[in-house]
């Protein structure tokens, strides 16, 4: 299914009826905390397999229903690494990774007054660079591969145009960093470049 039709179904599922209810776009902000799955292979080129991300995106929906767009950014340097019988040698080569992953979200909001939870889910699209110092242009890695996401949260008004929301993220995106068997990925066996991720957003909008 292509992408263009994901977002139609979606809009469909969305707007059942445009005169029962009232349409509000809305665009946020946020930051948060993202732990990958493939916990060893980042670890062992970055030191650690978690950091911060931010990013921002907007919103199309009604009270209840939602469809929202976003993307958030993941980025750390660490140093390259060459794998050699199964053992992890660490070069003093500048390497740096880039995680950009694009969401599109289908939700549901529960009617409540003061603190609104919401939860939702959908197909999650991961662009992966990876770079490193003297490296060419055909040595980098540059791919982009298709998961999934659920999450849910809770939402809290401010003042009528602005809100605040915190919410949680699981994702999936299994088949990533490729077959290569001199990879960090390979010789641990991890091939999922999706993880849990913590999130604090501002929004703006009605």
């Amino acid at each position: 299914m292509t992408r263009a039709a994901i977002v139609g179904i979606a809009l469909v599922l969305l707007v059942p009826s445009v005169s029962a209810a009232q349409m509000t776009f809305r665009g946020f902000g946020e930051a948060g905390f993202t732990v990958f799955n493939a916990t060893q292979s980042f670890k062992a080129i970055l030191g650690k397999s978690s950091g911060p991300v931010f990013g921002g995106g907007v919103e199309l929906g009604e009270r209840q229903f939602f469809l929202s767009f976003g993307a958030q950014r993941f980025r750390r340097d660490g140093h390259r690494v060459f794998v050699f019988e199964n053992q992890v040698f660490q070069l003093n080569v500048k390497d740096t990774i880039t995680v950009t992953p694009i969401d599109l979200t289908f939700g549901y909001r529960l009617r409540s007054r003061g603190l609104v939870p919401y939860f939702g889910g959908g197909p999650t699209w991961y662009r992966y660079v990876e770079t490193s110092e003297h490296a060419t242009e055909n040595e980098d890695v540059k791919a982009t591969y298709t998961g999934y996401h659920l999450l849910a949260g809770a939402e809290v008004p401010l003042r009528r145009w602005l809100a605040a929301a915190v919410d949680a993220q699981w994702a999936a995106a299994p088949n990533a960093f490729g077959d290569s068997p001199t990879s960090v990925a390979s010789l641990y066996g991890e091939h999922d470049l999706g993880g849990f991720t913590l999130r604090a957003r501002i929004i703006v909008g009605r």
